[in-house]
Formats: structure tokens, sequence, C-alpha cells
């Protein structure tokens, strides 16, 4: 895993191994994460019952929703862009500051960035809060899980997590883009793992809570939950729910609608084995 992401080299690497994977297998049938994810806890995160998620695992021969009759392209600034960006003179006082700042207290639970009641809490130290950070592109999360509480399900859009066990005990699930699963371990004090870039996880707390420290490639991360007020399924209209899963409106409402207020963290709403 490199510290600061994936070169420019290895990047156009990807890229062309992909293009050509996509060629070879544009007419095979995708699957989709949640059929990597146990079913009672994919339940538990959307408060749905089993049978919605049970239909929500099944394989779908209906192939892409959105296809291209041209080659797609993100836009992204071109090489002399991002050199010219990376080379442009800084601020000398701003470099005093941040120079000056090189320690931060990730234990206030006051300046919690999450917090749910019977959730739980997290602390991210980033390059908002520790400008120095941006020069070695990493970042740390401090997070404590509350019994038997939930790590909604979620992948990292920016940076790969080396995950260390400080207290507790977990149930993390992790699962890649072809919705295979990676990992499905009992997590405990002294363990550590890791979440590859674009990996879903999802995670509960035992009985005694969960408490663990991350730290991530990214001087800036970034997170996309699936469940939660926050989360794309919150974002997407009930229709497309509705025919994406083969539900109906109603059950698609209830993958909308019921966790919130809640968002990263989800209290329980069932009893750990």
């Amino acid at each position: 895993m490199l510290g600061g992401g994936q070169s420019r080299h290895g990047q156009e690497r990807a890229s062309r191994r992909y293009a050509g994977q996509s060629e070879r297998s544009h007419e095979e049938t995708f699957q989709n994460i949640f059929r990597g994810f146990d079913e009672e806890l994919m339940a538990e995160a959307f408060n749905v019952p089993r049978e919605t998620v049970r239909r929500m695992r099944q394989d779908s021969n209906r192939g892409l929703i959105v296809k291209c009759r041209e080659d797609m392209r993100i836009m992204s600034p071109d090489q002399e862009e991002e050199e010219q960006s990376e080379s442009s003179p800084r601020n000398g006082l701003e470099e005093t500051f941040c120079n000056m700042k090189i320690k931060q207290n990730i234990e206030l639970q006051r300046e919690a960035d999450v917090y749910t009641k019977q959730g739980g809490r997290i602390y991210i130290a980033n390059q908002q809060k520790l400008p120095i950070l941006q020069f070695l592109d990493m970042s740390a999360e401090r997070g404590h899980l509350m019994p038997n509480a939930l790590y909604t399900p979620h992948w990292s859009m920016t940076d790969n997590r080396v995950v260390y066990a400080l207290r507790g005990e977990l149930n993390a699930q992790v699962v890649d883009e072809r919705g295979n699963t990676i990992m499905n371990e009992r997590v405990r004090q002294g363990d550590m793992f890791v979440i590859p870039q674009f990996y879903a996880t999802l995670m509960r707390a035992g009985n005694n809570g969960f408490e663990w420290v991350s730290f991530k490639s990214s001087s800036q991360p970034m997170k996309s939950p699936v469940a939660g007020s926050i989360s794309v399924m919150r974002a997407m209209p009930v229709d497309v729910i509705s025919n994406a899963y083969q539900i109906s409106p109603r059950e698609a409402e209830q993958l909308k609608m019921n966790r919130d207020p809640e968002s990263m963290l989800l209290s329980p709403t069932r009893t750990s084995s």
C-alpha cells in the first residue's frame, strides 16, 4: 500500500487494465455489494425486515442502468495544471502557523465530528484541523462505538485505511467491488486490519462497545455511506430504489427513511450474539 495514494503511472496502468476488463465483461452480470454482507447485519443497518434485504441481495440479469453510446470521461486537470498547482508559492505566514501546530488531541469528546447518543462518536484529524497533514497526505480517525452499535455500511472514496483496535470487540465485514466478502472477522483489542479504497465495510460493536484508531492515506478523507440520513440510498428517489431492487414503494421508503436522523453511527435495534 502506498502511503500517499497511487502514483500517476499506476493510475494509468489501472485505467488501461480496467478498460480492457470492461470490454471483455460488458455482457456479464454485475453483483451488488450487498451480497457480501451478512443478511442480519444489513437488516439492522437499514432497520428493515430481513426479507427486504434478501431481495436486495438477489442477482439481477437486467444489466446496467446507464449505457454510454460513446466513451465516458471524467473531467480532471491535466498533468501541467496539477504540476503548476503543486509548485505554486504558499503564503509564508500560513506556513508558519502550520509548522507551529504539529500536535492534535483526538480524545476530546466535545469536539467529535460525528455523534449519536446511542451509537457513539468519531473524531477526525485532517488537514483542516492539522494543516501539516497536507504535506504527508495522511489523516487519522479516533472512534468509539457504544455496545452493539453499528458503523454504517460505507466505502472510502479517497484513501486506504489501517484500523487498530484499542478496546472491546467488533464484528468487521469488508466487501470488494465485485460483491465478494474478503473479511468477516471478530476483531479484538490489539488486532489490526486494512480496508482498501472503494471496498465497502460494515462494523458492529460487541456487548462492551469498541474503540479504535485508523490511519488513512489522504489528508482530506471522504466516505460514502449506504444507510443513514446522509447516505446514497437516502438521496435516491423511491421509484428508482423500488425498480432497482424489485421491492414495493413502501419498502423503498423504509430503506430511505428508517434510520433518520442517524448518519454514520447507528444505534442498535437488536442484541449482539
